[in-house]
């Protein structure tokens, strides 16, 4: 009897200790980083090419979904209608149009893809969204290169600041490095819908920014 009790001591010892590097292993994984902060810049393309900078949150929902906000500022969309209302008013006053544009600061939230990985050190994505933006549109005039003022008032179509509604369509690639940092490349297209109720004769702001980033998980 007294065998068999050191015999099922000895047994429990032995398991116990086998268990504890498991156990110890279990507890030292590292707790999964849902939180990844990103700061990005580059050109936008189109009709007038400038550049924009933007900041963006994520949240991981599951391995393959995140949701995401975003805020940035873009410095010129401007567009085709935009240059021609200039030059309807140039015409007519006998000026030329010195400069035309539309900056946009906007803010957006959706939902992110996580697309499988051919390679752990690429993850691609796509993301949809939908947020505001608003607009403020600059037209300046000139007359024998000297900046004037037009001595009219202008419109909403060459002047003035609007919210609109705005739509954001993209993907890009991730590259992580050193545990918790990653590179981010992508393009995101977003459509600044157009506001008839406030500018007569409004069209849609298309906008594409080819996006250079950086970020971290925590």
């Amino acid at each position: 009897m007294k065998r068999c009790a050191r015999v099922a001591f000895w047994s429990l010892v032995g398991l116990l200790c086998a268990g504890t590097p498991a156990a110890r292993a279990q507890s030292a994984q590292p707790a999964e980083q849902r939180l990844a902060v990103s700061l990005s810049g580059g050109p936008t393309l189109g009709h007038k090419s400038s550049g924009f900078v933007s900041g963006e949150l994520d949240w991981k929902l599951t391995r393959k979904l995140d949701i995401f906000v975003e805020g940035g500022h873009m410095n010129n969309v401007g567009t085709s209608a935009l240059d021609d209302n200039a030059n309807v008013i140039a015409t007519a006053l006998g000026l030329q149009v010195g400069s035309t544009a539309i900056k946009a600061n906007h803010f957006d939230a959706g939902i992110k893809f996580n697309i499988t990985p051919p390679t752990p050190k690429v993850l691609p994505y796509v993301v949809v969204g939908a947020g505001f933006a608003k607009t403020t549109t600059e037209v300046s005039f000139t007359q024998n290169g000297n900046v004037v003022d037009p001595g009219i008032p202008l419109g909403g179509d060459l002047s003035g600041s609007n919210n609109k509604t705005i739509l954001v369509f993209g993907g890009g690639l991730k590259f992580p490095f050193a545990a918790n940092y990653y590179l981010d490349i992508g393009y995101r297209f977003g459509g600044i819908l157009s506001n008839v109720s406030d500018i007569e004769n409004d069209v849609t702001v298309k906008t594409q920014r080819v996006m250079f980033g950086a970020g971290v998980r925590f």
